[in-house]
């Protein structure tokens, strides 16, 4: 329920899936005609505040939000029995009241009579590439960085309004194969641990900047950053720990591999006994994971491996819960 401009949130969403105010994963996008309406009303009142000509086509121009983007149409009927005022916050910008249908009705590229035409281009990059015998039909050029190769039978199609789900990420629809692909974790459609569904893996995820929004916990992209802050938000911790791996010439992802050996081998033990390499995890919960797997391994490295200055440090009456190690100087 967080409002933005378009303009100002077509160059957020380029960035980032997350919402600007906070910073949870965005799962659909729709205009706010309640606010919409307000507006325009004080506009009325006050024409004077009006924005000029020219800042206006500006903002028109920034705006890369399309029809294709805003939450899937829904059909509803008034005559439901549901007796619930809920249809104000599930009809989209195209309602209609010509169907009876009480269910969403979304299409995906995977069912009949899907035309090429209506992929989102909006949020693809770059000529399409030749399209293999892997892929679906009409499927664009995903902008993943190391989007899985799809697994996808080229003939499977959805059924007549089959189910679908929304991907977390690039917000577009994707058949809901999540009970028939458990055993395929190589096409598995959620996170193991939150549950979102996610369309990286099983056929790439198509949102612009996406570095792999769902993977194996041992190949999830975390970029060389997941390192920064990486203990609890302690910088000056989190330094030491980039300091001991770079004097031995070792990356986060061997690091990640060396913790989940230990994790393995009964050595370290994670808050979620569900959590290992095969583990098909999200970004935000692979950065979790990764974060308690990076603690233990800095806790498991002997003083003497560790500068004069590090160990001769005076321990902090809180420990590992001190809520003042963000600060620089006490962090120290």
């Amino acid at each position: 329920m967080h409002t933005f401009c378009a303009a100002c949130y077509s160059g957020w969403m380029e960035r980032s899936s997350l919402c600007p105010t906070c910073r949870c994963p965005v799962e659909r996008i729709r205009k706010n005609h309640i606010l919409n309406n307000l507006v325009e009303a004080y506009l009325q009142q006050h024409p004077e505040k009006c924005r000029s000509e020219e800042d206006l086509r500006s903002m028109d121009m920034r705006n890369k939000i399309t029809q294709d983007m805003l939450q899937p149409k829904i059909e509803r009927s008034f005559s439901d029995e549901e007796g619930s005022s809920d249809y104000l916050f599930e009809l989209s910008d195209n309602d209609s009241d010509t169907s009876d249908m009480s269910q969403p009705f979304l299409t995906c590229r995977q069912c009949p009579g899907y035309r090429k035409d209506m992929s989102h281009a909006s949020w693809i990059t770059g000529p399409p590439p030749d399209e293999g015998p892997g892929k679906p039909p009409g499927e664009g050029p995903s902008t993943s960085a190391e989007a899985s190769p799809a697994t996808t039978e080229p003939e499977f199609r959805c059924p007549p309004q089959g189910p679908h789900v929304i991907c977390t990420c690039c917000l577009q629809p994707m058949p809901d194969r999540r009970g028939e692909l458990t055993a395929q974790q190589m096409s598995s459609q959620q996170c193991l641990v939150c549950q979102r569904p996610f369309c990286h893996m099983y056929w790439g995820c198509q949102r612009f900047g996406c570095q792999g929004c769902l993977a194996r916990f041992s190949e999830l992209n975390l970029t060389d950053k997941c390192l920064d802050g990486v203990l609890n938000s302690n910088n000056y911790e989190s330094e030491i720990l980039q300091n001991y791996l770079s004097s031995r010439g070792m990356s986060w992802k061997e690091m990640l591999q060396d913790g989940l050996q230990a994790a393995q081998r009964g050595v370290f033990h994670l808050s979620d006994c569900r959590i290992n390499g095969s583990a098909v995890l999200c970004f935000c919960c692979g950065l979790r994971a990764f974060k308690e797997l990076a603690y233990k391994y800095r806790e498991s490295v002997p003083a003497s491996e560790l500068p004069a200055a590090v160990t001769s440090r005076p321990d902090c009456y809180w420990g590992r819960n001190c809520r003042t190690q963000v600060k620089a100087h006490h962090a120290m």
